[in-house]
């Protein structure tokens, strides 16, 4: 874990520097509202001016109120809206509260299960995010405080979605990136589920990127790599996987079902397709074959969408 100052009222705080040093993030933090060192993890809470409330883990920013949607919207939205009719969910990490705020706007979702590991974020969440941590009161929500690499491996009951919300892969999060864990994935989903996982920055975490498509290819039918703009994430943006059972994953969304979700900050139909329309040094990362049919995400012609699903 890298090494990173305390943050100080009306004082700039630096994020660690990512590429070796190179690069990082600076806050201007008007005042520390809490801190603690929780089982797991330094906790921090920032206000920061027009960022509004940020979350540090271990020094690292988590979401910010300003820019959380992105991330929240794009990670929820783009899987469930890829499978016909999600009504089991399972979140893994999320302790923010925004994700599980994101399954729930979907009306077919009857129950949701959440493992985060660390419960003093949940805890400093509901008093300090409360715009993410609406969903925690939802009757819908069984919220267990625990390992979500075993709860995931002793699923008992199969989920349309599981959502994988970790932090980077160090320290509590690092048993999130593995082969072993997305095995267990698969074998928890319901025929036809889907599944999403942070998947990091292209810019950042190439041998991360490499490494876990790799793998994905090898477990699911189709493992495809997207993106959001998070300005509070290092380089500006995020990634993810998306793994599916059995739906091509390329799919326009149903703009019905979108409507159903508003509001929305981020989100949009159009938003959920360009996100896999990747450039050259993201396609250069990935397999072959998922390279090929991201590159060919608007493919017209021959064939058309349903010729690219072939691939």
């Amino acid at each position: 874990m890298p090494k990173y100052s305390q943050p100080q009222d009306d004082a700039l705080y630096l994020e660690p520097a990512d590429l070796q040093g190179s690069l990082g993030l600076a806050l201007k933090v008007d005042r520390v509202l809490f801190h603690e060192r929780t089982q797991y993890q330094d906790l921090h809470i920032l206000q920061c001016g027009p960022l509004g409330r940020v979350l540090l883990l271990d020094g690292i920013i988590q979401t910010t109120e300003m820019d959380e949607a992105g991330y929240h919207e794009m990670l929820v939205h783009v899987p469930l809206l890829t499978h016909p009719a999600p009504s089991r969910v399972l979140i893994i990490g999320g302790g923010d509260g925004g994700t599980l705020r994101e399954v729930l706007k979907h009306p077919t979702v009857q129950r949701v299960d959440m493992c985060e590991i660390d419960g003093g974020v949940v805890e400093a969440a509901k008093r300090y995010f409360p715009g993410l941590a609406t969903g925690f009161s939802d009757p819908r929500l069984n919220l267990t405080i625990g390992d979500g690499v075993a709860f995931v491996r002793e699923a008992a009951q199969p989920y349309d979605a599981i959502l994988i919300d970790s932090s980077d892969p160090d320290g509590p999060a690092e048993g999130l990136f593995g082969q072993a864990f997305y095995q267990s994935v698969k074998k928890a989903l319901a025929p036809g589920g889907v599944g999403a996982a942070l998947a990091e920055s292209y810019y950042l975490y190439q041998d991360l990127i490499r490494d876990t498509f790799a793998v994905l290819e090898g477990i699911f039918p189709y493992a495809c790599y997207y993106t959001a703009q998070v300005p509070t994430y290092n380089s500006g943006l995020i990634g993810f996987a998306l793994m599916t059972t059995s739906a091509y994953p390329l799919s326009p969304p149903d703009p019905m079902r979108v409507h159903e979700l508003i509001p929305l900050r981020y989100y949009t139909e159009a938003a959920h397709r360009a996100a896999f329309a990747l450039p050259r040094p993201a396609l250069e990362l990935l397999p072959p074959r998922i390279a090929q049919m991201q590159e060919n995400i608007f493919a017209t012609g021959r064939g058309g969408l349903a010729g690219l699903a072939d691939l």
